[in-house]
């Protein structure tokens, strides 16, 4: 019965892994909806030929397409200490010395690599998300500001913004909703681990 709750709620594993899920939610659901604006905003404001706009969309959207599981095993070898490609894309980029190797899988890094990972996939939700928003502003609205002498910055922080706040606030709440049933990664690439460094409250219920 209720005694079950009491003793869920006063175990040390789980307020760790609710101490887990309220970073992963700060640092990798907030983000994603951070990044998916300003990628929106770029694409639409920047990319003024339709054609490389919808191409550059679609390899966007592609990771999103993918099975997380698929997504989990293929950056579990990629994040690999010794013969990780992240690793040594970092060497070849000289931000690594050539005999230094990042465990990404341990202990201290785990739970930032599979927010990593999760950011990576998902960004393109939000992205899609708001950039159809704005597709969908009126026009008139953006000729007036024109006419007016309006700055890209103050149109971007009086007109876009504002009306883009209800679509961006239903973003953050979607995302919100998957990451707290976020446990493909977990299960795939950590398993949890190491030491329950990279545990979620769904991750125990699994």
């Amino acid at each position: 019965g209720w005694q079950n709750f009491a003793t869920a709620i006063s175990d040390d594993r789980f307020l760790s892994s609710v101490k887990h899920l309220i970073r992963y939610l700060l640092f990798g659901a907030c983000l994603q909806v951070v990044l998916g604006v300003a990628l929106a905003l770029i694409l639409y404001e920047c990319i003024k030929n339709n054609t490389l706009r919808t191409i550059i969309l679609i390899l966007l959207v592609l990771p999103m397409m993918l099975p997380p599981s698929i997504v989990g095993v293929l950056w579990k070898f990629l994040l690999q200490a010794n013969n990780g490609g992240f690793n040594h894309l970092l060497i070849n980029l000289h931000l690594l010395p050539a005999m230094e190797r990042i465990d990404w899988l341990s202990s201290k890094l785990s739970l930032w690599a599979i927010t990593l990972v999760d950011v990576w996939q998902w960004t393109a939700l939000p992205l899609l998300i708001v950039y159809s928003g704005r597709v969908s502003l009126p026009p008139a609205i953006y000729e007036a500001a024109r006419v007016d002498g309006a700055s890209g910055w103050l149109v971007l922080r009086r007109i876009t913004l504002p009306m883009l706040k209800e679509i961006i606030a239903i973003a953050f709440i979607i995302r919100f909703m998957d990451a707290y049933k976020f446990v493909d990664h977990v299960s795939v690439m950590t398993q949890g681990g190491p030491s329950e460094s990279s545990e979620l409250p769904v991750f125990i219920a699994f």
